[in-house]
């Protein structure tokens, strides 16, 4: 009797993982038709102009380069080449569509638009990068209030290169400022990357 009762649980529990596996088939098989809908509707989107806002513009800040700094010879010459890879990339257009994928770029801009938007988030995050590099190259030279004026402009920008709010944390934290070291941890908190747990818990353990 007890071993007719666990076979008539087994079977049971054999016919619910079918039901679920069969259940999950058919949720993935329509999620899966779905995204094949939306991505052959992409490819026939029209092009469609750019507004004003789809642009990233360089924030009117405090940050200038008119005078060179200071710095030994090497660091000098290292300066003077990303400043004007950095004049390189102010005159281009830069854009930030990191939070919608391929399919939702082209439905919502057109397809022959792709390419150009691409280009432009190149160019923004080579702005950043090189960005990044000058505040580095600062801060190595204690530097620390301008590297701190130049990270914030990554922020302002909506940088989410960790790099950047490693070393503006402990640019704060050096400087004993940790009202601001709060606000750049809101500022992670809002960013759309899976890196983005690792770097708040950095930034809080500063």
């Amino acid at each position: 009797m007890a071993v007719f009762s666990v076979f008539i649980i087994f079977i049971i529990l054999v016919v619910l993982f079918q039901h679920h596996l069969r259940k999950n088939m058919r949720i993935e098989e329509e999620a899966k038709e779905k995204f094949w809908q939306k991505e052959k509707s992409s490819l026939i989107v029209r092009k469609k102009e750019f507004t004003e806002s789809d642009y990233i513009k360089i924030p009117k800040d405090q940050v200038t380069f008119d005078l060179e700094p200071s710095f030994e010879k090497g660091d000098l010459m290292y300066y003077r080449q990303l400043i004007r890879k950095l004049h390189q990339l102010e005159k281009l257009d830069m854009m930030n569509f990191s939070h919608l994928s391929n399919t939702e770029v082209r439905l919502q801009f057109g397809t022959a638009n792709q390419t150009i938007i691409q280009n432009n988030e190149s160019n923004y995050n080579n702005y950043l990068q090189v960005l990044g590099k000058l505040a580095k190259l600062f801060a190595d030279n204690n530097e620390h209030t301008m590297a701190i004026k130049i990270l914030e402009r990554c922020i302002a920008m909506k940088s989410d290169y960790r790099d950047h709010f490693i070393l503006l944390g402990h640019l704060y934290s050096n400087s004993g400022n940790y009202v601001a070291i709060k606000e750049l941890i809101k500022q992670a908190e809002a960013l759309n990357s899976p890196l983005k747990k690792g770097l708040i818990t950095s930034l809080k353990s500063l």
